[in-house]
């Protein structure tokens, strides 16, 4: 065989193998968060009557349209045992109490 033949069979080779080498794994998607519902914009016409209760279902809902999503969860769990009145404000406000307190805990 000539010089020539012989580094062209090399180069197929070569070609062959490269072509052979597994492609490297996409990085892994980051996990997902929990979908917290949007705060709606508070209720002026019905003012809530348990003053802790608004407060915590406010800071709660602040920390969440900030993404501090960890530090709200924190706020709703300690905000557990806070009851309203019943009127139709704090009724209100103990649902959306309940809303964030779902999209805090873990799915799966």
């Amino acid at each position: 065989m000539t010089h020539r033949l012989k580094l062209l069979l090399l180069a197929a080779l070569a070609c062959s193998i490269s072509a052979c080498t597994p492609k490297p794994k996409p990085p892994a998607e980051p996990p997902k968060e929990p979908v917290v519902p949007a705060a709606p914009k508070p209720n002026t016409g019905d003012a809530a009557t348990t003053p802790r209760l608004r407060e915590a279902v406010e800071s709660a809902a602040d920390l969440f349209n900030r993404g501090e999503n960890d530090l709200a969860c924190e706020q709703v769990k300690g905000a557990d045992g806070v009851k309203g009145s019943s009127s139709p404000a704090d009724l209100e406000l103990s649902q959306r109490l309940e809303r964030y307190r779902q999209a805090c805990e873990p799915s799966g």
